[in-house]
């Protein structure tokens, strides 16, 4: 990770009232690739999953069902596939994030 990159983070973190959790770039998350191009584009974060090793979770538009709609991508792959979540990963546990192309931002930690 990048300097920059994480001092966005953990000024998103800061901002938000959430703790920093680092994040290196193979953690892996959950990914709706073909669902990128729906807005708004959302992301959450849950207690990590020990069976696939994931904490986020992020697609676009409504979430569906079904054991093929997220594919699980490393965090270097996500800088490749969809570089606007990169700033929200350091986020605790229990965070969403809302983004769309008009900049739209709204990140909240769901109770």
């Amino acid at each position: 990770m990048d300097k920059d990159l994480i001092e966005e983070q953990q000024l998103v973190c800061e901002e938000f009232d959430s703790s920093y959790n680092a994040v290196k770039e193979t953690d892996l998350v959950a990914i709706a690739v073909h669902t990128l191009n729906k807005e708004p584009v959302v992301g959450l974060r849950k207690a990590l999953d020990p069976q696939d090793n994931v904490a986020w979770y992020i697609y676009g538009g409504e979430l569906e069902e079904g054991d093929d709609f997220f594919e699980i991508i490393t965090v270097k792959e996500l800088f490749e596939v969809f570089p606007d979540a990169l700033p929200y990963l350091a986020l605790a546990e229990g965070y969403r994030f809302m983004i769309d192309s008009d900049d739209y931002e709204d990140v909240w930690k769901a109770e």
